[in-house]
């Protein structure tokens, strides 16, 4: 392989994780924008169906439908680590409107640590944001569906 068709690879594996933690997060921004500090059990209900439903759907609707299977699963998977790298900083963001987050001193501490301690950051974050399960079903569910052969094109029997 070459040291171009390396990059080229990089950059596509970047822009798919960067895609994947801003498809993910950007309805939960919007969600925390609109709701402020009305934050209730309706909302992370909502978000449990809102987030995995619209990363799924862009994913199938835009990236996998020209992609083959191995493609697909890899796309999902680097994009599946896209959200969880993310986590931290688009949680940081979203808790700005509540009070939180950024609005806070030393926020950009917290948002430097986080997102270096990525892991257990997001998964902490998003219990108290309330996106812990709509965390783990994307987790599970978009590498998952993309594995699935529902997008191969179907061959008759003769």
């Amino acid at each position: 392989m070459t040291m171009k068709a390396k990059l080229m690879r990089a950059i596509k594996g970047l822009a798919c994780a960067l895609l994947g933690g801003l498809v993910f997060w950007t309805p939960n921004v919007v969600v925390h924008w609109i709701i402020a500090y009305r934050f209730s059990g309706f909302v992370v209900i909502g978000l449990t169906v809102l987030l995995p439903a619209t990363t799924i759907l862009f994913f199938r609707t835009f990236l996998w439908p020209s992609s083959l299977q191995e493609s697909r699963l890899s796309q999902a998977v680097i994009a599946v680590l896209g959200i969880w790298v993310t986590g931290p900083s688009m949680l940081t963001f979203s808790s700005s409107f509540c009070g939180g987050g950024l609005t806070q001193p030393d926020a950009w501490r917290f948002f430097v640590f986080g997102t270096l301690l990525f892991p257990l950051f997001t998964l902490v974050m998003s219990a108290f944001d309330g996106t812990f399960f709509a965390l783990l079903l994307t987790t599970v569910l978009l590498p998952v569906l993309a594995n699935s052969r529902s997008r191969e094109p179907m061959r008759r029997c003769e």
